[in-house]
């Protein structure tokens, strides 16, 4: 077995679960940790850095949206425009890039991996400004548009952070510093992405609540 990893992959892995919401999907960053460890060039200042700056998912994204029974007069319109938003061309080029990109992971193709993690924050951040620029007064259908913004912008700063570090470093299985971190590392990801696990099923729920209510 190969005892040199390359942090890189195991970070950008982490990234694409937490971006899928789905922990049932292990990668790279499930190995054990006595499998991961600090190389020489590596020392252990990086891995406190490298913790200390991960991106921290806010616990009321997983909170429930509230959807009464009461319509407002403009809401169905409304409604219809946040659905043509979130389905448009600039949510369907997110999902076209972020195809590509879990491609390019499962294949170990790590710089190309990286430069498609910043074609997809470009289109996060664009559709971000048109989501700022949609007139929403129903404050229902408001909130879950701004949860959907505030979702996507974690993922968002968690493959910043990723292609950040991608490159940065190495790891290998006998530095005990380093054991730690992997450790941590998987302990901050699997956190993240029962966050965003969680909060996607609250979106998803309140979306479904309000098609429910405007369709009667």
């Amino acid at each position: 077995m190969n005892v040199l990893n390359k942090f890189g992959m195991l970070i950008l892995t982490a990234s694409l679960l937490a971006a899928c919401g789905d922990s049932s999907n292990k990668g790279s960053s499930d190995k054990p940790a006595e499998q991961v460890a600090q190389s020489e060039s590596s020392p252990a200042n990086k891995y406190e850095k490298a913790l200390s700056e991960f991106p921290e998912a806010d616990p009321k994204l997983a909170e429930p949206i509230v959807i009464s029974d009461k319509k407002s007069p403009d809401g169905l319109a409304e409604l219809q425009k946040f659905n043509n938003f979130i389905t448009g061309e600039e949510a369907q080029k997110i999902g076209r890039i972020g195809q590509e990109l879990q491609q390019l992971a499962r294949q170990n193709k790590e710089a190309e991996t990286i430069e498609q993690i910043k074609k997809l924050t470009a289109a996060l951040e664009q559709f971000h400004q048109s989501a700022a620029a949609i007139d929403i007064k129903d404050p229902e259908i408001k909130a879950v548009l701004d949860r959907t913004v505030q979702v996507n912008s974690t993922i968002n700063e968690f493959m910043i952070y990723g292609s950040k570090y991608a490159s940065e470093l190495t790891i290998d299985s006998k530095d005990k510093e380093a054991v730690k971190f992997a450790k941590d590392f998987q302990d901050k990801s699997q956190k993240l992405q029962e966050t965003l696990r969680t909060a996607n099923q609250e979106l998803q729920k309140a979306a479904e609540a309000l098609s429910k209510k405007y369709a009667q």
